[in-house]
């Protein structure tokens, strides 16, 4: 027996088979066309996420969102709505806004206060609650950081679910 031989009619049987199924779900596709949901989604522009602790990756990227652990992410523009939005979210939460008032006048950085009750003597203040501001005007890296070191980690706020979507600007 020539085993060259079998082997190649075994693999024309096989061929004939799948071939002849294939057929079967094409015309079972072009016979319920209508029924098929064929909706175009074109593709997203390249993002990545990234944990808020990794500012020193941010520089030269833009965000896109901010994710809550396993939440739907919130649409952001800038890297000042992604501290907007993670202060927003502290400051819902009535201990932390008590926190973030004990704080008030204490941190500050070379020549501005970070967090105050008046966004006097500021020079890009957020307003995070009712007499309640911080001081953003910043780079991305300084501005995540001092968000994260001089302001949740002293109030023990647990920052370590939240996560950025980024998009690199060369792919925009």
């Amino acid at each position: 027996m020539d085993i060259i031989a079998e082997i190649e009619n075994t693999r024309k049987k096989v061929l004939k088979t799948v071939n002849a199924e294939f057929d079967n779900l094409l015309q079972q596709v072009y016979a319920n066309l209508d029924n098929i949901n064929l909706r175009y989604e074109p593709p997203r522009p390249y993002e990545e996420t990234y944990p808020i602790t990794a500012s020193g990756i941010f520089k030269g990227k833009k965000p896109s969102g901010v994710i809550f652990g396993n939440q739907e992410p919130i649409a952001v523009l800038t890297w000042k709505q992604v501290v907007e939005a993670i202060m927003t979210r502290c400051v819902s939460q009535g201990s932390y806004e008590q926190a973030l008032n004990r704080l008030c006048g204490k941190i500050g950085g070379k020549t501005r206060v970070i967090l105050a009750r008046s966004p006097e003597n500021m020079r890009s203040p957020m307003q995070l609650g009712k007499n309640l501001f911080m001081e953003t005007h910043y780079d991305t890296e300084t501005l995540i950081n001092i968000m994260i070191k001089k302001i949740l980690l002293p109030i023990g706020y647990d920052y370590s679910n939240i996560t950025v979507t980024i998009i690199e600007k060369n792919n925009l």
